[in-house]
């Protein structure tokens, strides 16, 4: 029988390269080379929106279930109490970077849009995650859904409150803010999914019908026909950035390393289990690029989005499924 550190480390090293070549993230790279190649590979809109309330209805509904299942006593409360502390650390210390050189404005909304997180890195992080047989708990969607808004309204209120030449916000647009941050399509369907998932199984309803619509073969193509187009929206946006200050680019790939090195040693710290362990990297390692973006066009609109949407999208997004989900996953079947 081999040591504990060898079979560690030669299950680390099996799960790597497979990560890699993901079938999602293969479909990815294939929507980006056609639109870096000039393709005109489209994907109709209203298919679109169909796609992304699935995905948001099957992961929230299946947080729901999994989340009668294990509570959210213990690592659950870690675990978010973790994702509140990133939503408020990251939008301070982005701010305080980077005011000085691009301004209060476009500070404010780096820090809120990289103090939030990317529902579809999530997605795809837990589909990756069923492919290699690991389990997590169900409070990691509950995390997910708690992490979403807190950073974008607090950036905001930077801007407002320490920005020079900028007015403090009123009452009134602090409501539409909120209001905005709350009643966002997507957000609605997916908590109002995990609460439905979890009054179903709650009430001894039986939630298995269900499970063709909402697991395994059809949640993988839907995942990896939405990366396809991520794909050709990520190419689009890195043929317009050959003038993208340099600083930006940096920040846009060393914020999610920093933030998941500080999720993954707080797993060590509270001894989380190496699925959740690995979502809560990828929670923080993720910058948001629909919900924050919605909100700061309404709430901080003299910030540039070409700025803060171009880091999340163009550089963000793409360093976290081609590079994050398989590296992040080595490093906690690895070290944890």
């Amino acid at each position: 029988m081999g040591r504990p550190g060898q079979e560690r480390e030669r299950v680390s090293a099996e799960h790597l390269l497979p990560t890699l070549l993901n079938p999602g993230i293969l479909f990815f790279l294939l929507g980006l080379v056609a639109s870096l190649l000039r393709s005109n590979l489209t994907i109709p809109e209203p298919v679109l929106k169909f796609v992304s309330l699935y995905l948001m209805l099957s992961i929230g509904f299946k947080g729901g279930v999994s989340l009668y299942e294990s509570t959210l006593a213990g690592p659950g409360l870690w675990a978010i109490g973790f994702v509140l502390f990133m939503s408020a650390v990251v939008p301070v210390y982005a701010f305080l970077l980077l005011r000085k050189r691009f301004g209060a404005a476009d500070a404010a909304a780096i820090g809120a849009t990289f103090g939030s997180n990317s529902t579809l890195t999530y997605i795809t992080a837990v589909g990756f995650l069923s492919a290699v047989g690991a389990s997590w708990g169900g409070y990691m969607t509950v995390a997910l859904v708690v992490m979403e808004t807190p950073a974008v309204i607090l950036g905001i209120l930077l801007a407002r409150g320490v920005g020079r030449g900028h007015s403090r916000m009123g009452r009134a647009r602090l409501y539409v803010v909120l209001r905005r941050a709350v009643t966002d399509g997507t957000l609605m369907v997916l908590v109002g999914s995990l609460v439905i998932g979890y009054l179903m199984v709650a009430l001894g309803e039986d939630a298995s019908p269900l499970n063709a619509f909402i697991a395994g073969d059809m949640f993988t193509g839907m995942l990896i026909f939405f990366l396809l187009y991520m794909g050709t929206v990520v190419g689009k946006e890195l043929r317009s950035m050959a003038r993208f200050p340099w600083q930006l680019m940096a920040f846009s790939f060393g914020a999610p390393v920093v933030n998941a090195a500080l999720a993954f040693g707080f797993s060590r710290l509270v001894g989380l289990e190496a699925g959740d362990a690995y979502l809560l990297m990828i929670l923080c390692a993720s910058a948001s690029y629909i919900v924050a973006p919605v909100i700061l066009r309404e709430g901080l609109p003299e910030a540039s989005p070409g700025r803060y949407l171009a880091m999340s999208i163009g550089f963000a997004f793409p360093f976290n499924i081609v590079l994050g989900i398989p590296v992040y996953w080595w490093v906690v079947s690895t070290w944890l």
